[in-house]
Formats: C-alpha cells, structure tokens, sequence
C-alpha cells in the first residue's frame, strides 16, 4: 500500500510532503476530539500496530491530543515503510504528523489542515475545552478566607468573571455581555429546526427565553438552573450531546467568524497590515495570523480606526534601513495593544507568536511566564513566518443582532436565583 502510493504522489504534491502539521515536543497538543485529526490517529494506531504487531489499545484512545502516545505510534510506523517513503514524508522528524504522513494514511478526499485551521487549534489548545463542555461561571470561586465556594457551603458568592454567566467551547462563548452562547444557539435553530426539542426536550422553553433574552434574562434563567443540583447536571449533560452535534459545530464556528463577532476582529488585523504592505512588502505570515486569532479570542485588538495605530507601526517599521521582522513587529502591536485580561496570562501567550523568531529578544518576564503556563510554540501547529496568509474568510453577521431582546424570565426562576448570587463578590 505505502510503496503504490508513493509512487502516485505527484510532483507539486512531493514538493511539500515534509512540511510539519504538528509536533509534540515539550507539551501535548490539545486539538479537540471531533476535529480530522482524532480520524488521522486512529488510522495511524491501527497501521503502527499492525506493524509493530500489537494490539491497538497501547496508543489509547483517538482523542486529538498529540503528545507522547502519537508521537511513539509514529515512530513504531517507521520500520513497515521503506525508504523512499520514509524520505518523502519526512521520517526524520520522528513524531512530526507531516503533510507526506497524513496523505498516507488519510483518505484523498480529507485534506491535510490547512494554516487557517491550525491557527484556530492553537487558540483551541490554549483554552483547553471542546464543543462538549461547558461551565457556569456563578460562584465558581472559592472564599479566599475559607477555601470554600458557595455551594460547597460558603456563605458568600465569589466569582472572578461576573458578567460571563456560562461558559462554553473553545473559543470560549459565553451566555454574559458577548451573548456567543445565544447567537450559536440562533444560529443552529435556524439552519436546523427542532433540534433544540430534540436534544433539550423539558428544557426546550429555557433555551429558547434564553436565546431571545436580554443579559439580565440570561442571568436568572442560567442560574435557575445552576441552584438546583439535579436540573444543572441535566443540563450540563444534554448540552454536551448537543455541542458534540456537526451542526451545532458548524453554528458555532460561523458565529465567530462572523463580521460582528471575532471575524471581524481579525479582519481589522489584516486592514491594518494591508495600510503598512507598502512598507513590510508582504501580508501576514501564519504566525501572524494566529496572533490574530488569539487576540481576538483572549485580548484586544485593533480599534475600528485604525489610522494612529497605523501611523505608529509606520514609524516602528521605518525607524531603521532594515525592516522589522514578523516577530518584532508582533511584539511592537501587543506591547501597543494592552489587555484586560490576565496580565500574566496575556504575557504566556504572546510569547508563543515570538519564540521561533531569532530576531526577537524575549523578556523575562515573557519567557518565565511562557515555560510556566504554556510551552508552545506556533511552529508546534507546523506554522511559519515564510508563509503568508493573504485574507481570513469573514462570514457575513449572524443576524442576532437585529432580533430585539426583552426580559424573558418566569417569576419562579427569578425567585429560585438566591439574592447572595445576585451580590457576588470579586475573590
């Protein structure tokens, strides 16, 4: 099988066959479990053990976590390929998923992930929960005096993000003052109508006030259903069941590429580096479109003008004969670009976009905060600043946003919400 399918590869196709899609080094690769790389691991565990002749269970499960498992299924493939297909797809970086390693075990109609996707990942990675997952953001932290949260018996309501009330996905969507949570939600009934019923079915008529809700209606109606013990762990399962749907997925990915939500975010990052083009002589590289991705995800970016920040970054690129590398002109922007979020953990992932430049000189506190919460780096995700990304596919706004929204809660969830929840507490 290997050796006919070399022999078929075509030309253009072995030009890039080595090329890095992925690489586990110092920390595993979190890319989700319903993304083509879960179907790539399990073709890859079948055929390693077939060659290693062994049973399949050794790798473990097709999670799409890369890391030391699909690492060593990588390397105990090596002995069943010869030669020429070892060199074409890049045997030599044992451990890599290669573009080469994914044509050879992946059927010719799934592509290998292209930068766009991988960039996505990156941030997936970062923020650690898939489509499946969720978690109320009412309570959630603990009394810095007793080391006990609300419902674990502590008088009082401690929570570090206030206005998120649920939180969901990789991207992080919440139900608070950005209403992702709402829009994904919209979204999905439209394209497929029923399907809440389906998948909610008791709780059908929450999720519905809860689309068509203002921010205090989604505050009462999700923390109705988080007081009560027995209709959160309801909730928490039927939601899973539905963000593991392709659909609701597919909902999902469009809300945030949308022009009102973080697709436009990013779009006003390439505005930005289509001004200075003139200047730099080249779009945004795939490391600085996932720097763009993140941001918009985890940051803040740029304003709807632009022209100061323009002017400025004008000035950094030509203050000396040489051009600013990608990675120095990154470090500028974030460094004019402030956050609100974390300091720290701002400072961690910032540092992911810089460390393979050997132009940029970290500062401690970037390096020290990176190898303490992070440890990735873009070229991980077989990304490079000598590639260039020319534009990002904005979808069109989601329409949510003309719906008019009112006060959709029942009087019984709003006496169900406790009045110390409704006065939280920063910890």
């Amino acid at each position: 099988m290997f050796a006919i399918w070399i022999m078929g590869a075509g030309t253009a196709q072995a030009d890039n066959l080595d090329q890095v899609l992925y690489r586990f080094e110092n920390r595993a690769l979190a890319l989700g479990r319903y993304g083509s790389v879960s179907g790539f691991q399990r073709k890859l565990f079948v055929e390693a053990a077939r060659c290693k002749d062994g049973p399949v269970a050794v790798y473990g499960k097709a999670d799409g976590i890369v890391g030391a498992k699909t690492r060593q299924a990588i390397v105990d493939l090596q002995p069943c390929l010869n030669s020429a297909v070892r060199a074409v797809v890049g045997a030599e970086q044992y451990g890599a998923i290669t573009v080469g390693l994914w044509r050879l075990l992946m059927p010719v109609d799934i592509s290998p992930p292209g930068a766009i996707e991988r960039a996505n990942q990156l941030t997936f990675a970062l923020e650690g929960t898939d489509y499946d997952v969720i978690q109320f953001n009412f309570c959630q932290s603990k009394n810095p005096r007793s080391g006990k949260r609300f419902l674990e018996g502590d008088p009082y309501c401690h929570t570090n993000d206030p206005r998120a009330f649920l939180t969901w996905g990789p991207r992080g969507a919440t139900a608070g003052a950005g209403a992702e949570i709402q829009q994904i939600i919209f979204a999905t009934e439209r394209a497929n109508p029923g399907l809440l019923q389906s998948v909610f079915g008791p709780l059908t008529e929450d999720m519905h006030r809860l689309a068509l809700g203002n921010n205090d209606a989604a505050f009462d109606i999700l923390c109705s259903i988080w007081i009560d013990t027995a209709q959160r762990e309801d909730f928490k399962r039927r939601f899973a069941d539905y963000g593991a749907r392709d659909e609701v997925q597919r909902a999902y990915r469009q809300v945030y590429d949308a022009a009102n939500a973080d697709g436009g975010k990013i779009a006003r990052f390439f505005k930005l580096y289509g001004a200075l083009r003139p200047i730099i002589k080249r779009d945004p590289t795939e490391i600085d479109l996932a720097f763009f991705i993140d941001r918009a995800t985890h940051g803040s970016v740029p304003p709807g003008d632009i022209s100061q920040l323009v002017d400025r970054m004008t000035s950094f690129a030509t203050r000396t004969r040489n051009l600013p590398s990608p990675g120095e002109l990154r470090k500028q922007l974030a460094a004019w670009l402030p956050t609100h979020h974390k300091y720290n953990d701002r400072l961690a992932r910032d540092a992911i976009f810089l460390i393979d430049d050997p132009d940029v000189i970290l500062s401690d506190a970037h390096r020290r905060m990176w190898q303490q919460r992070s440890g990735l780096k873009a070229s991980d995700f077989g990304l490079s600043d000598r590639r260039q990304i020319a534009s990002y596919p904005v979808a069109a706004p989601t329409g949510y946003e003309k719906i008019e929204k009112f006060y959709t809660v029942l009087p019984e969830d709003k006496r169900a919400c406790p009045s110390t929840v409704r006065s939280a507490r920063r910890p």
